[in-house]
């Protein structure tokens, strides 16, 4: 669907026109709806809103702040401390730290440039880094990280919804445009001085939504899932 065709579905759908129900009203309810959107698509755990972000490495800066269209989960970080090659980090607890970190000197006493022993924290919506010294990188961080799609803001666009903008953005998958107009259509009837009574199918929203959104599951049928069977010595359970 494109953002033309979904506009003129909920006009139909909602007995309105262009002047009583205008463009600027019909895209803010997109954007509330299409972040929900992004938050289901999340819950199948099938990378379709990751994204790698780079960003320069800055000498003796430790914390490095996400974006502001960041989901909530990041999957994978790189770094080039050395300045040429890419290793990857690993999250580390402050609680497994065991020596004091609060001086870059405490820091680069315990933790070095390369990989197994550089590491990084979450905090304050950032990615802090453990390692050795930091020297000036340009790109030289790398992370995986889910974000919130480009909201949508000329619907004359005969561009599918689902097409992504651009290489570090999103589109939402078809399988949900149907459930995006259906929640825009909920919003103007719910909006409405007198309220329009939803029908027996908008009712069923919540319930369509985890349907079609349990559609984007298992994108490769190919995986290999690999089960473990608790041992005595592995576990520590006696079988």
């Amino acid at each position: 669907m494109t953002p033309a065709k979904l506009a003129t579905y909920v006009r139909y759908k909602t007995k309105t026109n262009s002047t009583t129900f205008p463009d600027a009203e019909i895209l803010a309810y997109m954007e509330v709806r299409q972040d929900e959107m992004a938050r289901k698509i999340l819950s199948v755990d099938e990378d379709i809103l990751l994204v790698p972000m780079t960003t320069s490495l800055v000498a003796n800066q430790r914390e490095y702040p996400f974006d502001d269209d960041i989901i909530s989960r990041i999957k994978r970080v790189e770094v080039k401390l050395d300045g040429t090659n890419f290793i990857p980090l690993y999250e580390i607890d402050l609680t497994s730290i065991k020596v004091p970190i609060s001086t870059e000197n405490d820091i680069t006493n315990q933790f070095e440039n390369e990989k197994g022993n550089a590491f990084y924290d979450l905090l304050r919506k950032s990615i802090y880094i453990y390692s050795g010294t930091i020297t000036k990188v340009t790109d030289g961080l790398k992370a995986w990280i889910n974000t919130y799609p480009t909201p949508i803001t000329d619907l004359s666009s005969t561009t599918d919804l689902s097409e992504d903008p651009s290489v570090t953005t999103h589109g939402i998958p078809r399988a949900l445009h149907g459930m995006w107009a259906k929640g825009v259509i909920i919003d103007y009837k719910e909006s409405r001085e007198k309220p329009i009574p939803l029908s027996e199918n908008e009712r069923n929203y919540d319930k369509d939504l985890a349907t079609a959104t349990s559609t984007l599951k298992r994108g490769n049928y190919d995986r290999e899932v690999i089960g473990h069977v608790p041992t005595k010595w592995a576990d520590g359970t006696d079988l």
